[in-house]
């Protein structure tokens, strides 16, 4: 059985089963608060992506699409089908693959600012990888040295409330985060449960192919975008409204990459609006 499968997150609910495929270092239940909006209304579930799996290692993928092979697998252990496929920034990719490889799985999927970069940043980050540099990037390095241990948790909230990157989330989506992030250790503090050489090995190996793969999807889908993400731009939304003529997208304000996170009720709310339609 695929470790997801006993990994399981239930958020609870009752109604459409919604998928819920979590970012690069941000556990299921950090999206404890984004849940929420939606289980009076939809059965709202997320199998752990394979960094949260005991025992497996960054070397064991050279690209995500094993994770997306995962997804799936762990979709069709559950014996799911007519899913309402949700993703947020590499969920978002595993999400779209997995809607590719397998539409009947899926009645449609919302891609909450997911890794498709614009053209010539990843024309940049293959000059990288041919240089050998791919480890010299900004983002992997980040969350190579990326803090690991607290006294409690507290300490951790404190941590990365003082960050700007948390500095406008809501207190109780920083606290979900906090507490979905860590677990006890046996000395009595706290450690990651992402480890961050995993976040590191997906930061490295971030697709540069992902254009090709846009126009294959055949479900409906809603793109959703923070006003100042610097991930998903807004030329990349003109440019999947080209290939996807059919996609509706929605504009979340006075947020970034982590909208969800960030605003889990405005983002629940153009989430409901665009699944009950």
């Amino acid at each position: 059985m695929l470790p997801s499968i006993t990994l399981l997150h239930e958020f609870g609910g009752h109604g459409p089963v919604i998928h819920l495929a979590h970012a690069n270092g941000f556990p299921p239940a950090a999206y404890r608060l984004l849940a929420e909006t939606l289980t009076d209304r939809f059965r709202v579930l997320s199998l752990p992506a394979r960094p949260l799996w005991s025992g497996n290692q960054p070397e064991s993928i050279a690209d995500w699409h094993p994770l997306a092979d995962d997804l799936i697998g762990g979709l069709d252990v559950l014996g799911l089908c007519d899913i309402l496929g949700v993703g947020h920034s590499l969920g978002g990719v595993l999400t779209l693959w997995a809607a590719i490889r397998r539409p009947d799985l899926f009645r449609a999927v919302v891609l909450i600012d997911p890794v498709f970069l614009p053209p010539a940043w990843l024309q940049l980050i293959r000059l990288i990888r041919w240089l050998g540099l791919y480890w010299h990037q900004p983002l992997v390095q980040g969350a190579l040295h990326r803090r690991q241990t607290w006294p409690s948790r507290q300490a951790c909230y404190e941590h990365y409330r003082a960050k700007p990157l948390f500095a406008s989330w809501p207190e109780a989506s920083l606290r979900a985060y906090v507490e979905a992030a860590t677990r006890s250790r046996a000395d009595g503090g706290f450690e990651l449960v992402y480890p961050p050489q995993w976040e590191a090995r997906i930061f490295a190996t971030t697709p540069t192919d992902i254009w090709r793969d846009v126009p294959q999807l055949r479900v409906p889908a809603l793109f959703v975008r923070g006003q100042r993400s610097d991930v998903f731009r807004p030329e990349c939304q003109r440019r999947i409204a080209r290939y996807l003529p059919g996609a509706r997208f929605a504009v979340v304000p006075n947020a970034g990459h982590l909208v969800p996170l960030e605003r889990p009720a405005e983002t629940g709310a153009v989430i409901r609006e665009f699944l009950e339609s």
